[in-house]
């Protein structure tokens, strides 16, 4: 089991908080114009919050709900915190339990990896692009930082502490995922400030081969429209990045869905990403914040009295419709 697993509550993470809820608002919009009377199921990692679950069946209707565990969680504990019978837990690794799961339905699927890239990861993409019908909704979330320590296949080039923390080179990364990289990768493809870029090109071209492969052998015309292009590092925490979008064929079009008021939905053939920055603000700030929002001399305001910087309230304009509000409840 990840470490995260353990450690980290991803209930009260702030910019974890903030995706989620831009995932829903979409989503909720996306499946209210292409569901019509189909019932969905829900694929994810539930780990012992099941947040996600907890989420989309409340808000999306979705009662047919799978979680893949390959942790070392006791099959009681699991069932312990599994909020909803209608959640079916499956125990294994992702890439030998999706070739079980019936993806001929349609499906809403997240696969919130909390680790790096892995090549294991890509198998998953094939498994489910192979099968899913067009109206389903895949999405991929992973630690975006491609450094030399983080692959075990580099490990005789790696002498000391600091090697591990340097990017990978085109070689590099090309001796770890193989084809998978794309043939034009760039000298510094898998820097901090690239990394993402590179991460979503493979996916890209993952995507692209397998559907084409699907298209010829099942006289299909089915594409993938891609809608989530996120990346977001909580304080002192991992640097994630979210990739996501629709199956669609000549029934399902998603251009014909008004998404336009949603900032954060990726725009067609462009490699744009969007970043969540959730600033630091106290409660009684961020209630106080809302009330002036949008009101340029309430705004400068607060920035002379250095309550926020000019760079934080644009950040906060961008998402504080998602931002969560945490209470200590004392019983």
């Amino acid at each position: 089991m990840s470490k995260s697993a353990v450690t980290i509550n991803y209930e009260i993470r702030p910019c974890k908080f903030v995706e989620r809820r831009m995932l829903l608002a979409s989503l909720s919009r996306i499946l209210g114009a292409i569901r019509k009377d189909q019932e969905y199921q829900y694929i994810g990692f539930g780990g012992c919050s099941f947040t996600d679950f907890k989420l989309f069946h409340r808000e999306l209707q979705i009662n047919q709900m799978i979680s893949i565990e390959n942790g070392s969680y006791s099959e009681y504990k699991l069932e312990l915190n599994k909020p909803f019978q209608c959640i079916k837990i499956l125990r294994g690794e992702s890439n030998t339990v999706l070739p079980t799961i019936d993806l001929s339905l349609p499906s809403l699927i997240w696969l919130d990896y909390d680790g790096v890239l892995q090549k294991y990861m890509f198998e998953d993409l094939e498994t489910i692009f192979h099968t899913i019908p067009a109206g389903s909704i895949f999405i991929l979330s992973c630690n975006r930082e491609l450094k030399k320590g983080n692959y075990i296949e580099l490990e005789g080039r790696i002498t000391n502490k600091e090697d591990g923390k340097e990017p990978m080179s085109p070689e590099e990364i090309k001796e770890v995922f193989g084809d998978l990289v794309p043939f034009d990768i760039e000298p510094d493809a898998c820097t901090p400030e690239k990394s993402f870029c590179t991460i979503k090109r493979m996916l890209d071209k993952k995507i692209r081969s397998t559907i084409s492969d699907r298209n010829l052998s099942k006289d299909e015309n089915t594409d993938f429209h891609l809608l989530y292009n996120i990346i977001y590092q909580e304080k002192r925490g991992a640097k994630m990045f979210t990739y996501g979008g629709v199956v669609c064929n000549e029934n399902v079009n998603v251009d014909s869905i008004s998404l336009d008021n949603f900032d954060f939905i990726a725009q067609k053939d462009s490699d744009v990403v969007y970043k969540i920055d959730v600033p630091i603000l106290t409660h009684r700030e961020t209630l106080a914040l809302n009330q002036i929002l949008f009101d340029t001399d309430k705004e400068k305001n607060f920035i002379e009295a250095k309550i926020i910087t000019e760079k934080e309230l644009t950040e906060y304009k961008k998402i504080y419709k998602y931002c969560p509000s945490f209470h200590d409840v004392r019983i």
